[in-house]
């Protein structure tokens, strides 16, 4: 079943890698997505003949922003996050009441995937059957590189920034986009 577009809902699912093995539902705290493609720049180049030749640029890092209500801190070890600070950002936090202050040497990395789809679905890393329509995005190795807490418009709400290379070291694309029209399935990630 074909969509005319999307709107409304999106899932969104981070699983952090390493020790911390949870993933991570925020749609229920977020508002806004913005994914900011790498451009694939180049320019051109003058040449003694009066043409150009055209340099290519590598493709740039990728980032994605988030804006939403957090509650709390955030505990990566619940099965729901109130928040995108403690683990997540600055450092471990186990029990309650949640404390945490910035490390220099937290950078966690995590793997982030957004769906959108017609379909009944809870995780965004989950297949979607048809007849049901889906896009989704995977963003592999991607940091927290930003948590902004802001208080301006009288609710607490928060920006999010995950940032991530368009390759990793090995060449291996860091960036998957998938989709169905709802004529084929998209399988479990």
């Amino acid at each position: 079943m074909a969509v005319e577009n999307w709107d409304e809902t999106a899932l969104i699912t981070i699983k952090a890698s390493g020790s911390h093995t949870n993933a991570f539902n925020i749609a229920a705290i977020t508002e806004t997505i913005d994914i900011d493609l790498g451009d694939k720049d180049g320019e051109g180049i003058a040449s003694l003949s009066g043409g150009r030749l055209w340099k290519k640029i590598p493709e740039a890092d990728t980032t994605i922003t988030f804006e939403g209500y957090p509650v709390g801190i955030g505990d990566m070890d619940s099965s729901t996050p109130d928040g995108l600070m403690a683990d997540f950002f600055y450092g471990t936090v186990a029990t309650q009441p949640l404390t945490v202050s910035n490390t220099l040497l937290t950078r966690n990395v995590y793997t982030v995937y957004i769906l959108w789809t017609n379909a009944s679905a809870t995780w965004a890393t989950e297949s979607v059957a048809t007849p049901s329509a889906a896009l989704r995005y995977k963003f592999s190795n991607a940091y927290l590189v930003s948590c902004k807490p802001s208080f301006t418009d009288g609710i607490l709400k928060a920006t999010w920034k995950f940032k991530l290379a368009p390759r990793n070291k090995a060449g291996t694309a860091n960036i998957t986009v998938e989709s169905t029209d709802g004529t084929a399935s998209l399988t479990t990630l």
